[in-house]
């Protein structure tokens, strides 16, 4: 027999250790149609898909539900579900009222800027099977237990925040990993005639995902961070030969001159001819 000793639990999740009280828990199926926009004053609430994909629309936002999946609502966020496709989509909902998250407004699960939609996969078994004992506890007179329903409820919570961190956590590690991907390969890349659509698909995601991580991880966009490199090519070969802005802008990346010229002066303060007055001057006074 194998013996195991818990160490390093560390603090509750719950504030001042008060644990979340359940009001409600119930399968839910639905169709195309879905639910009405609707919200919840006193209570947060969880939905965890069982079968199917659907959608989520909380608070404004929209997100894609699978199989696995977890919604976290926070009371009076407005929210609805519906199925896509003619396939229902299964799952389980419950609210919780009196809910003290450590660092969250009452009645709330997670911080207003944090993702409401886990895409945890087959990371949600665990969530599932208490889920499903919390529903037997609830409808089974035989084994009816407020405070076994209060510690089950308190799982629930302290399991879905556990896999919302552990999401969170991914998600950095892959942002920040595309992000230096595609910065790599911009550096190999930037003198080409590249678009976001063609630079989104060298990495395997959608523009508009790589434009949002790629801003978060270096402050500009893709096609942003292009034209800062091809300025400084362009500086560059400015202060240091004496060849034609024409065929500098050339080896840049821009055959049209005149484009090359507007950005450069948007992008540097001043004029190709003035930058290169000015960096050939600096250049001889050091000669």
């Amino acid at each position: 027999m194998l013996d195991y000793m818990a160490t390093g639990w560390g603090r509750s999740s719950f504030e001042d250790n008060i644990l979340p009280q359940l009001v409600y828990i119930c399968p839910i199926q639905l169709d195309a149609e879905g639910q009405e926009m609707h919200s919840h004053a006193g209570h947060a609430e969880l939905m965890l898909v069982y079968e199917g994909n659907g959608t989520a629309i909380v608070d404004g936002r929209r997100e894609d539900l699978e199989k696995g999946d977890f919604v976290l609502c926070g009371a009076g966020e407005p929210h609805r579900y519906y199925a896509e496709g003619e396939t229902p989509m299964r799952g389980m909902s419950c609210g919780f009222t009196h809910l003290l998250c450590r660092g969250m407004e009452e009645n709330h699960f997670i911080a207003h800027h944090d993702p409401v939609v886990v895409h945890a996969g087959a990371g949600s078994r665990g969530l599932a099977d208490i889920l499903n004992v919390l529903e037997q506890t609830v409808s089974d007179p035989g084994i009816q237990n407020e405070e076994l329903c209060s510690y089950l409820a308190a799982a629930v919570v302290t399991t879905a925040l556990q896999l919302h961190r552990t999401a969170a956590e991914r998600a950095e590690q892959a942002h920040y990993a595309l992000g230096v991907r595609t910065r790599m390969y911009l550096d190999r890349h930037y003198l080409e005639p590249l678009t976001l659509d063609q630079i989104a698909q060298a990495m395997g995601v959608s523009k508009y995902h790589l434009d949002r991580v790629f801003l978060a991880s270096v402050g500009c966009t893709p096609v942003q961070y292009i034209t800062r490199r091809r300025m400084a090519r362009a500086q560059t070969l400015l202060g240091s030969t004496r060849q034609s802005v024409q065929r500098i802008a050339a080896q840049c990346g821009y055959s049209n001159y005149n484009y090359f010229t507007a950005l450069f002066r948007r992008t540097v303060g001043m004029t190709p001819g003035e930058y290169r007055k000015l960096a050939q001057g600096h250049t001889n006074r050091r000669g």
